[in-house]
């Protein structure tokens, strides 16, 4: 997490009024992390802070960060826009001299120190609950703990995990079934779960066999779409192991579909063949029975 001091915003609030010196007359800030900024700018420019943006007034529409760029998407048409940090894969078009950093960024005016907890105990507020009450007080750190859990294969090296092999003689299909997964779809961020079969026909050497789960772990535990998780673990083999083929078959039970929306069950199946497994006819047949098909 990194710290904004009130010096950073401070010399971002000069930055900005520098910039729009002369060109605006009203200054909106928008809730929350915005209308302290707003006050500086408006201060430094000498110009009105609005409580609502209405179009004609000649504009400057501030946000302390840019993230996704969703929320400033809203103001861009209508008005002249800026802000004090944008990440790197925020839309450079909205505050182009903004100060980067990609980091979780906690401002002076944000309680508990913009922590990650703060959103959930929003979001709890949001769908009519007290965050206050017996059974949710320590609910968003829990939820937080969780998350951070459920995702630990963001910080997974690929390349250790497949980097233990052993001097064995054997050209063989080596396949491991039924590894059992959990992971987040990245649309609902809702759990699926289910099992994937890896196998590969090694060259030379063969690779410790509790790495190939490790392996599915690795992008299992972030958030995403089965399609993807399947072809980045038969990829990272292929680019691993470098064996004469490789194959994944991955099925798994989505919750985003069962508990919402549709509110149907179902398992999805997906696969992902490189190599003498994608080529060859009898090596694909042979991976696939194994495999349960």
């Amino acid at each position: 997490m990194r710290h904004i001091t009130w010096q950073e915003v401070q010399v971002e609030a000069e930055r900005i009024a520098n910039q729009w010196r002369g060109r605006v007359h009203t200054v909106y800030g928008i809730p929350q992390g915005g209308a302290p900024l707003a006050v500086m700018v408006a201060n430094l420019l000498g110009a009105q802070l609005i409580e609502k943006p209405t179009i004609g007034m000649n504009t400057l529409v501030v946000d302390d960060l840019i993230d996704s760029g969703k929320t400033m998407e809203r103001f861009f048409k209508d008005f002249r826009v800026d802000a004090a940090f944008r990440k790197s894969h925020s839309p450079k078009h909205f505050a182009p001299y903004a100060k980067c950093i990609d980091d979780w960024l906690s401002f002076p005016w944000e309680k508990n120190d913009g922590a990650p907890t703060d959103g959930i105990v929003r979001l709890l507020e949001y769908i009519g609950e007290n965050p206050a009450r017996d059974g949710l007080i320590d609910t968003p750190e829990r939820v937080l703990k969780a998350m951070k859990e459920m995702t630990t294969g963001y910080d997974a090296d690929i390349a250790k995990i497949l980097s233990v092999s052993f001097d064995v003689d054997f050209d063989e299909l080596v396949v491991v079934r039924n590894v059992p997964f959990n992971s987040l779809c990245e649309h609902h961020m809702l759990p699926f779960t289910g099992t994937a079969t890896v196998g590969y026909i090694p060259v030379d050497r063969v690779v410790g066999l509790s790495k190939l789960a490790r392996l599915v772990d690795a992008y299992a535990k972030r958030l995403q779409v089965q399609e993807r998780m399947t072809k980045q673990i038969a990829d990272a083999m292929l680019e691993h192991i470098k064996p004469l083929g490789c194959g994944v078959v991955v099925r798994g039970n989505h919750s985003c579909m069962s508990c919402r929306g549709i509110n149907k069950t179902g398992e999805m199946v997906t696969s992902s063949l490189h190599g003498a497994l994608r080529t060859d006819n009898s090596a694909r047949a042979e991976f696939l029975a194994l495999a349960g098909y």
